[in-house]
């Protein structure tokens, strides 16, 4: 993927579409887009795997809405990083399949952590990265971001859940569930 960006953008350079000092930042723009690209059509795929086409892209949504902000654990590859989303996706569409198959308990119990997930990431957001430090300023605006997107999507998915949008709660709640465990994976690599 870093060769087709160096290459498209050499190529814009070279037709003086692009400045030579600029080439860096777009080489990494047109990465960041085609990975980004590359998770979002996985995602569809597995869904579809899984029959669950609208519930997936609900879950990815509501993951990278919370995760833009609270941060979380960043893998050291994008090899890695692209495995970790592709087995995150199959667990929570499994979860999904799961909770749409059993009774109400489950869906009382995965209300309770969701909440439990939202107070975690009230608590430890944001969660900032050696390539990406935040200033106290950004801290707190994202911190606001993303107690207010979680809190936001548990009232969503709570109201799904209890009436005829199961599935879409269900995927609500999966995305809360992922965004907290990033966060909870960075807490521990920055313990370490």
């Amino acid at each position: 993927m870093e060769k087709f960006s160096s290459k498209l953008i050499e190529f814009f350079v070279s037709n003086d579409l692009i400045k030579n000092e600029d080439k860096e930042l777009y080489e990494y723009a047109v990465n960041i887009i085609l990975s980004s690209l590359i998770h979002i059509a996985t995602v569809m795929i597995i869904g579809l795997c899984f029959n669950l086409f609208i519930e997936s892209l609900v879950f990815y949504f509501s993951f990278i809405a919370i995760r833009k902000f609270a941060g979380g654990y960043h893998a050291k590859t994008p090899v890695r990083c692209y495995a970790f989303s592709v087995i995150s996706s199959i667990i929570m569409l499994c979860l999904i399949k799961y909770a749409n198959s059993v009774g109400n308990i489950f869906t009382y119990l995965l209300i309770i952590f969701e909440l439990l997930c939202v107070v975690l990431i009230i608590l430890m957001s944001p969660l900032d990265t050696e390539n990406n430090p935040l200033n106290s300023y950004e801290k707190k605006w994202y911190k606001t971001l993303a107690v207010l997107i979680s809190v936001c999507i548990f009232i969503i998915s709570l109201f799904c859940v209890l009436t005829e949008l199961r599935n879409i709660g269900y995927s609500l709640i999966c995305g809360v569930i992922m965004s907290t465990l990033v966060l909870l994976m960075r807490k521990v690599q920055i313990t370490n």
